[in-house]
């Protein structure tokens, strides 16, 4: 039995072969005082060659990364994996049980609850468990997201930027080698207590991507994120280039780049509105172009409103629902960007 603080395993995760058990929390509440959550946890391992975690379910509204880490699990035998694959494919169960982002249990975002922490709630002891006792077993780390219940996002691959130089080339081939259509740059430091930055610290290399979204699955997404998972899994080792093969994988297509740092723009909204798109997600627009009309949701005498393009560029992430309130982000705008520019921005 592994443990921290209030979460527990009795699967032994360095036995050879493939089996699972559960991650199971133990919270007490009006709900829940004589019970644990269990959240499944496969391991599949034929050998001592490179291994690697894969989560899904991070916020638990995002499904294609639930589905491929399943996937995985029904799909590979010890024969296949050379080193060792952890799945994990409801990584904060609360949140999945409730279809929300967040936990019900602390409001806890697993996303910004790393490196974990004990006595700090639920989300941070079940992400402290990861660090203490998944990543450790990891040299690889992929972590599967999409734009959940209230965004849509363009299927793409994260490349966050470290400070280091080679990391940052590391992390680069990595989006390239997974082949999403687009590859979103993101300065150092965007986001606290990420996975991310908790996996680059225990020594992983880090995949992250998005996945469609809308709180439903994309067969488009779902197919482009299982291709690039096999093609990163057999180009790190984990499983043969064969497997990879078998199970559907192609050539990993050419990936585009996009700034969404500080060259990428949201477009806002500040009034109680009903929001009507003028574009969609993927399409380029000009600075300055109208992207949506408001129209108020309570005086039928005020003007519609135009809401424009803030920079030139690629929608990248586009609100699901058209009722929206002061601050809710309509669109996110990032410019493209080429590839020598991309080597050129500081990490």
């Amino acid at each position: 039995m592994i443990r921290y603080d209030t979460v527990a395993c009795a699967l032994d995760l360095d036995a050879p072969g493939k089996s699972w058990g559960w991650v199971e929390l133990d919270h007490s509440d009006n709900d829940r005082d004589y019970s644990v959550i269990r959240s499944p946890l496969g391991v599949i391992r034929g050998g001592a060659g490179p291994a690697a975690l894969i989560t899904g379910g991070n916020h638990g509204d995002e499904y294609e990364g639930q589905i491929i880490a399943r996937r995985l699990f029904e799909m590979l035998e010890p024969a296949d994996v050379p080193g060792g694959l952890i799945l994990m494919p409801a990584l904060n169960m609360p949140a999945v049980l409730a279809a929300r982002r967040v936990s019900p249990l602390d409001q806890g975002n697993m996303n910004r609850s790393f490196p974990g922490a004990t006595g700090a709630g639920p989300t941070r002891a079940l992400a402290g468990f990861v660090t203490a006792h998944l990543m450790p077993r990891a040299g690889l780390v992929i972590d599967l997201h999409s734009g959940g219940t209230n965004a849509d996002y363009i299927d793409c691959a994260y490349l966050t930027l470290t400070g280091d130089a080679q990391t940052d080339r590391r992390n680069r081939t990595l989006a390239e080698t997974f082949g999403l259509p687009w590859t979103v740059v993101v300065p150092p430091g965007n986001t606290g207590g990420d996975l991310d930055s908790a996996a680059h610290a225990a020594g992983c290399a880090m995949f992250s991507c998005e996945l469609g979204g809308g709180g439903r699955v994309s067969r488009a997404s779902l197919e482009a994120g299982w291709q690039g998972v096999l093609r990163l899994l057999a180009a790190q080792g984990v499983i043969g280039a064969e497997v990879a093969r078998r199970l559907g994988a192609g050539t990993a297509p050419p990936t585009r780049f996009a700034d969404l740092g500080a060259g990428s723009g949201h477009v806002t909204v500040m009034r109680q509105a009903l929001a009507e798109p003028l574009v969609a997600l993927g399409d380029r627009v000009a600075e300055g172009q109208p992207l949506a009309i408001l129209r108020d949701l309570f005086d039928l005498d005020l003007p519609p409103q135009e809401l424009a393009a803030p920079v030139a560029g690629v929608i990248l992430v586009a609100r699901r629902n058209a009722l929206v309130r002061p601050g809710d982000h309509l669109f996110t705008v990032g410019p493209e960007l080429d590839a020598a520019a991309v080597e050129r921005m500081p990490g």
